[in-house]
């Protein structure tokens, strides 16, 4: 299993649509971010994303690593 805070999770502000990146680590790690773009804050739950992606990485992990798809006629 990969560190789950080190997944990027990529959005839009809300308010003005700029482009944003942030680590889960980043967002866990401070109240609140400002936008790059117009400078508003933004608050996110970092605990429900941290929860979120840890599902994720739960899924990903019982995936076979070789998957085999077999045609029939």
């Amino acid at each position: 299993m990969t560190d789950i805070d080190a997944n990027v999770v990529k959005f839009q502000c809300p308010h003005c649509g700029y482009e944003l990146e942030q680590t889960i680590r980043q967002i866990k790690s401070s109240e609140h971010m400002n936008c790059a773009g117009c400078g508003i804050g933004i608050n996110i739950d970092a605990n429900r994303l941290s929860s979120a992606a840890a599902e994720i990485q739960k899924a990903i992990d019982k995936m076979p690593p070789e998957i085999t798809i077999k045609f029939y006629r």
